[in-house]
């Protein structure tokens, strides 16, 4: 399953929030190796769902704002403006379609309930901890 640099790069952010507490997205672009202007709008998007609180000034910077248990997979690939995991079949989009006489529009929406499914099983909590065992 190929994975956008737009949730990559989410994720990344958020790893890096999440383990150091607050941190600038200066920090976060040069610990991760990331475009700063991509990342700016990515945290934009992160603090717009409630997923990060920023704290303005010279000493301002990024936290997460609730727990990392909270935060589900789908709610940062939700945030972030991401639905190329969105397999629903609808009228209008060609993705997987002709129309409302679809006659796959039944499966695709079983699977799209059972993608959103396993994307709500995975905490940020769970992907740090998979992260942190994989830097070990």
């Amino acid at each position: 399953m190929a994975v956008s640099t737009r949730i990559e790069y989410a994720l990344r952010a958020l790893i890096e929030i999440a383990t150091e507490g607050h941190i600038s997205a200066q920090k976060i672009c040069d610990a991760q190796n990331l475009p700063k202007k991509y990342v700016e709008h990515l945290l934009s998007q992160l603090r717009s769902a409630n997923i990060v609180k920023s704290t303005p000034g010279s000493l301002g910077g990024y936290s997460l704002s609730k727990d990392a248990s909270t935060i589900s997979f789908f709610d940062i690939v939700s945030a972030v403006g991401d639905d190329s995991y969105n397999a629903r079949c609808e009228a209008g989009d060609q993705r997987f379609c002709l129309g409302e006489d679809c006659t796959l529009s039944p499966f695709f929406t079983k699977l799209d309930n059972k993608l959103n499914e396993v994307l709500r099983s995975f905490s940020l909590e769970d992907i740090l901890g998979i992260w942190e065992r994989k830097d070990k």
